[in-house]
């Protein structure tokens, strides 16, 4: 739940610029001839960090996937572990790309050659690169407050949740 919530709260930052952009564009796909390059679409994204992000994501659910098995497969020695990780991590690299590569293509059913253009320049600018170089260690801080909303919220509910629970199985503590 807080990664979905810190991934969101990071695609919006990221995005702002690109729904700007789209905003100071009269029509709402572009036509055949307006399509943006490939080549400027993948820059866009290079520059916004999503790469970055991505990878850095998929590298947090690898160690994850990881971690369970090394916690419910007690057997499993770790270099076997090791063995694991690495070979998972070897698919980074491409599966990323493959990703950025359908994002892409997202981006140019939606975007005209000028908004990225614009974005790119966005993109470009020391301010902007300051906030994108950022993102990381703003995920972690921003997951820290993810998961202070969801305690709070678990915390609050707990209790009606335990009293609606107990009407459902007939007043016993559950």
């Amino acid at each position: 739940m807080r990664r979905i919530l810190i991934t969101l709260l990071l695609i919006t930052g990221l995005a702002a610029p690109a729904l700007a952009a789209v905003s100071q564009t009269p029509k709402a796909a572009p036509s055949t001839g307006d399509t943006p390059r490939v080549e400027d679409v993948l820059t866009y994204i290079d520059l916004f960090g999503y790469r970055k992000m991505m990878e850095l994501s998929v590298d947090r659910q690898l160690s994850a996937i990881v971690d369970f098995i090394r916690t419910q497969r007690e057997e499993v020695p770790p270099r076997s572990l090791e063995i694991i990780q690495q070979e998972l991590r070897k698919e980074l690299a491409s599966a990323t790309e493959r990703s950025l590569r359908d994002m892409a293509v997202v981006f140019q059913r939606n975007l005209t050659q000028a908004d990225v253009d614009y974005l790119i320049s966005v993109g470009r600018d020391p301010r902007m690169r300051k906030v994108v170089n950022l993102q990381p260690k703003l995920a972690v801080e921003l997951e820290k407050v993810g998961e202070g909303l969801a305690d709070d919220i678990y915390r609050r509910a707990a209790p009606r949740i335990e009293e609606r629970l107990k009407v459902i199985e007939g007043g016993e503590n559950i």
